[in-house]
């Protein structure tokens, strides 16, 4: 499974406002829960709440990739948002956080997720990535700019 297998354009929100960490969660949960494969909006919330109480998944450089295991859930589902004034996230490097790749998975699952969860954050620990993100206009540019960086690593 490839990340844009998993990822949709009506997924992606790009300079989307928030003030906190629990409103940033709140909207990742509603744009997870649109997809056909998504549960609840409020089981989706619960379970990225808390494995966020386990640690942040604050990556570092602006980064996180808030996660969780979720019952109901039929597949695996991502969503993408880029903030438009970063938010503190508790990430290792204190940095505020702007980029931010949520994912809600079914409970059983186990090697796909955590393959997905390492291929994220080695893409996004490339700061040419995290710029290529950060610079895109339009939420179909982030989706083929993962297509393309699953074909060729170096792009």
């Amino acid at each position: 499974m490839q990340l844009a297998d998993v990822l949709a354009v009506d997924r992606i929100a790009i300079d989307l406002s928030v003030s906190s960490k629990k409103s940033l969660l709140e909207k990742a949960s509603e744009l997870l829960a649109s997809a056909s494969e998504g549960a609840d909006a409020r089981q989706i919330f619960e379970s990225l709440c808390q494995r966020e109480r386990l640690g942040s998944t604050g990556l570092g450089h602006g980064v996180a990739i808030p996660h969780g295991r979720v019952s109901g859930q039929a597949g695996v589902v991502a969503a993408l948002i880029r903030l438009r004034t970063p938010i503190d996230f508790d990430a290792p490097d204190q940095d505020r956080v702007d980029l931010f790749f949520a994912l809600a998975v079914p409970d059983q699952c186990s090697d796909v997720y955590l393959r997905l969860l390492a291929d994220i954050a080695e893409r996004l620990g490339d700061g040419r990535q995290r710029e290529r993100l950060r610079s895109a206009d339009e939420a179909d540019e982030l989706l083929r700019f993962f297509s393309e960086v699953e074909g060729d690593p170096a792009a």
